[in-house]
C-alpha cells in the first residue's frame, strides 16, 4: 500500500519482510478508553501503550493517538524475535533514505520490564516538515515500534517535552489472542470464503490464508490482506481509479505488475473500484494472480487484496467474496 506520509516508507524499509508481509502493512486502530496521568492507555487487543501527552486522543483508524493539528503516535506490535532482526537497522545511515534525518544517534530508553532506544529528528513529506521520533522497544510480549511525529506547526500544541515524557511510559501488557484481536478490528469480514485468519498487523489489518502455513514468504498459499488507510487520504473526486491503480501496481516485492480488468461502482457514498491483474514475485520468479478491492469514503480508504498461484483462479474469486463482505464498524 503506498500512503505517502513519512510514516509508511520508514516500515517498508527497516521492518523484515516475514513482518512487513510485502509492503501490505498498513494501517493502525486504537484505544477509545482515556488514559489518567501516566498511565498507559493500550489499542483494543494490543499490548503495546503509553501514556499520550496532552491533548492527543485515542485514534479511530490506527493503533496509537492523534491530535487536531496532525500530529500522531502510532504504535506498530512485532513479534519477539524482530528485535534482533531490526535492532542494529536503525542507524542514521539507514534511515536517511526514508528522509528522516536523525539528529546524534540512538539514546536509550528505559521501558517498564524491558529495554528500548530512540532517535530524534525531523523529516518532510507533502510540503509539511515535522519533527519526529523513533523508538524501538521490547519486552516479554514482543517488540514495538512507536513513531511520533508532530508538525512544525503542532510545535506549540504537541510540545517535546511532552512527547519524551509520552516516550518515557511506554510499557507492555500480555498479548491478545488472535481471536480477541480479529475482534477488536474496526471492521467486520462478514464471509471469510473458506479462508482463516492468519494474524492481525499493525493494529488494524488481518491477514487470511488457506493452507497450513501461517509464514508463506514464497507465497505459496493464497492470501488475502484487508487494511484501512493510516488516517485521512486526500484522494480528489475523480482520482480514485487512479490512485488504486497506483497501489495496486507498486507492491513490494513484485513487478511486472500488469491490469487485466478494472471496475468502478459506488456503494453508497463510497466509490468502489475493483482490480484484476497479474504480477511476478521478484524472489522466486513465479507469476501470480492479483484482485483488489478498494472502497473510498469520506476522506479514507479499505483495501483489500488476494494474491495467488497464477492457477488458482478459484482462490482470487473467493478473495473479491470477501472483499465484497468487509464493512467499518
Amino acid at each position: 500500500m503506498t500512503d505517502r506520509t513519512p510514516r509508511r516508507g520508514l516500515l517498508a524499509r527497516l521492518v523484515p519482510k516475514s513482518w512487513a508481509l510485502s509492503g501490505l502493512m498498513a494501517g493502525l486502530i486504537a484505544s477509545s478508553v482515556p488514559a489518567r496521568a501516566a498511565e498507559p492507555v493500550f489499542p483494543p487487543a494490543g499490548s503495546l501503550g503509553l501514556a499520550p501527552p496532552p491533548g492527543m486522543i485515542p485514534s479511530s483508524s490506527f493503533a496509537g493517538f492523534e491530535h487536531r493539528t496532525g500530529a500522531s503516535i502510532i504504535l506498530v506490535e512485532m513479534p519477539p524475535e524482530a528485535w534482533n532482526q531490526i535492532n542494529g537497522k536503525f542507524t542514521p545511515e539507514a534511515l536517511a533514505p526514508s528522509g528522516f534525518r536523525v539528529n546524534g544517534g540512538p539514546e536509550p530508553l528505559t521501558v517498564a520490564g524491558g529495554e528500548g532506544f530512540v532517535l530524534r529528528g525531523r523529516q518532510s513529506a507533502n510540503g509539511l516538515t515535522y519533527a519526529k521520533w523513533v523508538a524501538v522497544v521490547r519486552g516479554d510480549a514482543g517488540t514495538g515500534l512507536v513513531t511520533v511525529q508532530v508538525p512544525e506547526k503542532a510545535a506549540r500544541q504537541v510540545p517535546a517535552p511532552a512527547v519524551e515524557a509520552a516516550l518515557r511510559t511506554i510499557a507492555f501488557r500480555p498479548k491478545a489472542s488472535l481471536t480477541e484481536q480479529v475482534a477488536a478490528l474496526p471492521y467486520t469480514v462478514g464471509d471469510m470464503a473458506g479462508f482463516r485468519p492468519m494474524g492481525v498487523f499493525a493494529g488494524n489489518g488481518l491477514i487470511l490464508t488457506e493452507g497450513p502455513k501461517d509464514v508463506g514468504p514464497e507465497r505459496e498459499q493464497p492470501l488475502v490482506v484487508v487494511t484501512p488507510s493510516l488516517g485521512q487520504v486526500p484522494v480528489p473526486e475523480g482520482a480514485e481509479v487512479a490512485y488504486a491503480r497506483r497501489l495496486f501496481t507498486t507492491q513490494k516485492d513484485l513487478r511486472d505488475v500488469a491490469i487485466t480488468d478494472e471496475e468502478r461502482s459506488s456503494r453508497g457514498e463510497a466509490v468502489v473500484v475493483r482490480l484484476r491483474g497479474t504480477g511476478t514475485d521478484t524472489r522466486n520468479g513465479r507469476t501470480l494472480g492479483m484482485i483488489q478491492t478498494t472502497v473510498f469514503d469520506h476522506g479514507r480508504y479499505l483495501r483489500v487484496i488476494g494474491v495467488a498461484d497464477a492457477g488458482r483462479a478459484d482462490a482470487l474469486a473467493r478473495a473479491e467474496r470477501v472483499a465484497a463482505s468487509v464493512a467499518m464498524r
